[in-house]
């Protein structure tokens, strides 16, 4: 009888080490995915529009990068934005890029709607005609 009872702990203590020890392999053959967010580089764009219509201040192509634009004169029109580079129109802010709780082109109405323009997140400087 205790035999018995030997042979049948024996072969369950093995049957425990052996799954662990599958277990054990498996883990170090699996791999996690890793997944790489790219956050957008904000970049200085000058706006080259000649007014103040919302159209042309939300058209990407009306702005270049900034170099060193100077600003100045009084606020009547964008001079300058901080956006991401538009992956499909490269060379040109995207204006549907989040800032906040907005996004790009959004901030650029807001400041523009105004009877005199105003900066916030996106319109860093503002300038005359």
């Amino acid at each position: 009888m205790l035999t018995k009872r030997n042979s049948w702990l024996r072969a369950g203590a093995l049957t425990v080490l052996g799954l662990g020890l599958a277990y054990g392999a498996q883990s170090f053959t699996e791999k996690e995915e890793v997944k790489v967010e790219r956050k957008a580089d904000f970049v200085e764009w000058k706006y080259e529009g000649t007014s103040n219509n919302l159209s042309q201040a939300l058209d990407a192509d009306n702005y270049s990068p900034a170099g060193s634009t100077s600003c100045g004169g009084t606020p009547q029109t964008i001079c300058r934005i901080s956006a991401p580079e538009d992956l499909s129109n490269p060379g040109h802010p995207d204006m549907s890029a989040a800032v906040g709780s907005s996004t790009v082109g959004a901030d650029i109405q807001n400041s523009v709607s105004n009877p005199t323009p105003t900066i916030n997140n996106t319109v860093k400087s503002l300038r005359s005609f």
